[in-house]
């Protein structure tokens, strides 16, 4: 039996219905449901920036690059995405979180004990499957909510995933070339926040009539495909650059120490704390594709300040700074306007299409920059696998359409409440 078929024959509360009921418990639904993003920006920033110290201290064949284990991590994401998006429309959402963050807080923390490269390999590709499933599912959580909601809603997750970027690069690198201690952090975080998920998700999400069925021409209509196309090239340019090369860059292309290094890669992490939440509820106003435009052009601007026109460190914290407003929320918008533009009953597989397309862009962005700088300087590499891909993102977005007719039929009763006092 389905998630929504037993909310509507057992008269149990749904996640809409208590989300809806008032404010306050769509903000600790909200909350709640965003923690795991914390999780995925933490984790992969220590792994990123501790990545030149945790490779090369392991035993095991050398082709174990830096950035094959990035790939590695990014293959885990991206078949499971497929699976989380799958399992939001049709079983249970929570358990879907419950069992993803299970996975992940057993592999990010065993991280911390790897030996040899195969191992670390084999741990950050299951980091990646609990990362991939609960990624579209927590996504699709949060957006599918409400319509009115939607932006704010998604930019929750873009708020924690900007405050675990912020942190780990301070946690990391006091601790390196050590690195066991973040790790054992990030699986302990994990099981608080299944503890939280656990006692405050209900167990159902919303109460439907029938289940819809998945069709392909409701799943790829115009706007998905540009949507797919666009963050296909931002994953490249993001796993390529700021977590794949970016700290690398710093400290060996342009010399500078490691504490300056962590200052300046938390920069992105605060700029998408700040900058989400105001960029989520901007574009329930104003419609979610002016904020995906801009919020593209952050990142393209700021990836072409990292690695091209900056060097000093005041230059470089501002450019990363640039770069997180900007990726601290696309994604997340993108995905929004993405289940904006599919039937209600289908957004979590459009979700988990998305993040999909994004994932396998990451799992190019990573060998295509070594490739690259096998040969040619930190900047052709950038130029070429950061930058470029960063540009061509933003083109792509711009042919998409704006939507501005609700595809939920639930309107939250606090709104509701509230127009009416008004």
């Amino acid at each position: 039996m389905t998630d929504s078929s037993k909310s509507s024959t057992s008269g149990i509360s749904t996640v809409r219905e208590v989300a809806g009921s008032s404010l306050a418990r769509f903000v600790i639904i909200a909350v709640i449901a965003g923690l795991p993003a914390f999780l995925e920006g933490f984790d992969s920033e220590i792994y990123s920036f501790g990545s030149a110290y945790i490779v090369p201290s392991l035993t095991g064949p050398a082709f174990f690059s830096i950035g094959l284990m990035i790939t590695g991590y990014a293959i885990g994401i991206a078949i499971f995405s497929l699976v989380g998006g799958y399992l939001f429309d049709r079983y249970s959402v929570k358990n879907t979180v419950l069992i993803s963050v299970a996975v992940f807080s057993i592999f990010t923390f065993l991280t911390g004990f790897v030996t040899n490269t195969p191992e670390l390999f084999i741990f950050r590709l299951l980091v990646g499957v609990g990362v991939g499933m609960f990624q579209p599912s927590g996504v699709a959580l949060l957006g599918d909510l409400f319509f009115e909601t939607r932006g704010k809603a998604v930019s929750v997750w873009a708020t924690f995933f900007g405050a675990g970027i912020f942190a780990s690069p301070y946690l990391i690198s006091p601790f390196l070339p050590a690195f066991r201690i973040p790790f054992e952090i990030s699986g302990i975080a994990s099981v608080v926040i299944l503890a939280l998920v656990f006692f405050a998700i209900p167990g159902t999400y919303k109460k439907e009539a029938r289940m819809e069925k998945i069709r392909i021409s409701g799943l790829f209509n115009r706007n998905i495909i540009l949507l797919s196309i666009s963050v296909f090239f931002f994953g490249i340019a993001l796993f390529a650059g700021f977590l794949g090369y970016f700290s690398a860059y710093l400290k060996e292309g342009l010399h500078i120490n490691a504490a300056h290094a962590a200052v300046i890669a938390s920069m992105a992490g605060l700029g998408g704390l700040i900058f989400a939440m105001p960029f989520g509820w901007i574009s329930d106003r104003t419609g979610r594709k002016s904020m995906v435009i801009f919020t593209s052009l952050l990142i393209a601007a700021g990836t072409l300040g990292m690695f091209v026109l900056a060097s000093s460190f005041t230059l470089l914290a501002v450019s990363s700074f640039i770069f997180g407003s900007g990726w601290g929320v696309f994604i997340n918008l993108l995905v929004a306007l993405g289940q904006d533009s599919v039937k209600d009953g289908i957004v979590g597989s459009v979700s988990g299409f998305l993040f999909f397309a994004f994932n396998v862009g990451t799992m190019i962005g990573g060998p295509l920059y070594a490739f690259v700088l096998a040969g040619n300087s930190f900047v052709t590499s950038s130029v070429v696998a950061v930058v470029v891909p960063a540009f061509i993102s933003l083109s792509v977005i711009l042919f998409s359409k704006n939507v501005t007719k609700s595809n939920v039929e639930e309107k939250p009763e606090f709104l509701s409440r509230m127009e009416t006092s008004s």
